[in-house]
């Protein structure tokens, strides 16, 4: 079994958990900048805004559904998936860029950032799990038990790996963003099932489903599948292309009526 462990002591009076969750917050601003300039979604102007009010997004929404909800905390991680997709889309469309290269650009800054975020509620234990004798389950104080912050983050290495594997073989926009919907959907939608129910750690279910796994059954899983589903539409240009280089059916040469 893992022992009990806890952020070490830092000078000047800093709190591990939030100088994580700060990391996590620049980190992701870093990537998803950088990503949306090789993509070159806009100006940089207009990528700064995109990133800035995107993870704005995102702390807005895990702060305001972990207050509705309830549970253990007051951050939703669900939630904060929720408000990132409401502000991407709001802002790639007030920018004039593409929607779908614009997910794909967050959706590859998300795990980098993640790992520290992840980290920061694994030091905090804030997410226990079910009792168990696992040698994954974590000594916590009144008897070892699975801790799901803790197994996200050691899972959360694969999902970067991976959008860097569908950035580099995707075909078309919105193909890493469905790679990452339906992998990520999957991973927590599996994880909620080892949440605790005993006690004070019980979080709020609803027909035997927990909050994030409705998110992930409703909204992040579906539109994974739909956006991998999806045919590349070719642009204008390239259509005319297309349309020029294919193969025609033969016809009849057209002749000119001779004078009578």
């Amino acid at each position: 079994m893992i022992p009990w462990f806890k952020f070490p002591a830092l000078p000047f009076g800093l709190h591990g958990f939030g100088l994580l969750l700060t990391l996590s917050v620049i980190v992701n601003h870093l990537v998803l900048v950088r990503r949306a300039r090789a993509l070159e979604l806009g100006s940089k102007g207009a990528i700064e805004a995109l990133a800035i009010g995107t993870v704005a997004a995102a702390i807005g929404g895990a702060y305001g559904v972990g207050k509705l909800v309830g549970g253990g905390g007051t951050l939703s991680s669900a939630g904060g998936c929720l408000g990132a997709i409401v502000g991407l889309v709001g802002l790639a469309r007030a920018l004039r860029m593409p929607v779908l290269a614009a997910a794909d650009a967050a959706t590859y800054a998300f795990p980098f950032g993640w790992i520290f975020a992840r980290a920061a509620c694994a030091f905090a234990h804030d997410h226990p799990g079910r009792l168990s004798s696992s040698w994954l389950a974590v000594q916590y104080p009144g008897g070892a038990r699975f801790d799901l912050g803790l197994l996200e983050w050691m899972a959360t290495p694969l999902l970067v790996v991976l959008v860097v594997l569908a950035s580099r073989r995707a075909s078309r926009p919105g193909v890493v963003t469905g790679v990452l919907a339906v992998a990520y959907g999957a991973l927590r939608l599996g994880l909620d099932f080892l949440r605790a129910e005993d006690g004070r750690f019980s979080d709020p279910r609803w027909h035997g489903l927990t909050a994030a796994q409705w998110v992930c059954l409703g909204v992040m899983i579906p539109v994974g599948i739909v956006l991998l589903l999806l045919k590349a539409t070719p642009s204008p240009p390239a259509a005319l292309a297309q349309a020029a280089s294919s193969p025609r059916s033969p016809r009849s040469p057209t002749r000119t009526p001779s004078a009578p």
